[in-house]
């Protein structure tokens, strides 16, 4: 993306309002029900928009885009939680070796 273009990141709060940034840079756009983490905090990706514009040729490019994602309650934040947690390793268990 280059400096002209832009993408919005909308948090959907739980008392309908909406807080928004601009975001500068992004490595991809992310997929509608994607884990996105902002910080240290888990958020659930929603619905993206986008903006296409068509260039020479039947080429088409994304000019913006806007990410709606919202804060996992708590029962995610602890199912997330669990999957991303090491599992545990009995005493004969080894590391796996190729």
């Amino acid at each position: 993306m280059t400096a002209t273009d832009r993408i919005t990141l909308v948090v959907l709060n739980e008392d309908g309002s909406r807080e928004k940034f601009t975001l500068s840079s992004w490595v991809g756009i992310p997929r509608k029900h994607e884990l996105l983490w902002i910080g240290d905090d888990p958020f659930m990706v929603i619905e993206v928009e986008y903006a296409v514009s068509e260039g020479f040729f039947g080429a088409r490019a994304i000019e913006a885009a806007g990410v709606y994602v919202r804060r996992l309650d708590e029962q995610e934040q602890q199912a997330v939680a669990r999957r991303l947690a090491s599992p545990i390793r009995g005493e004969d268990e080894r590391p796996f070796r190729p």
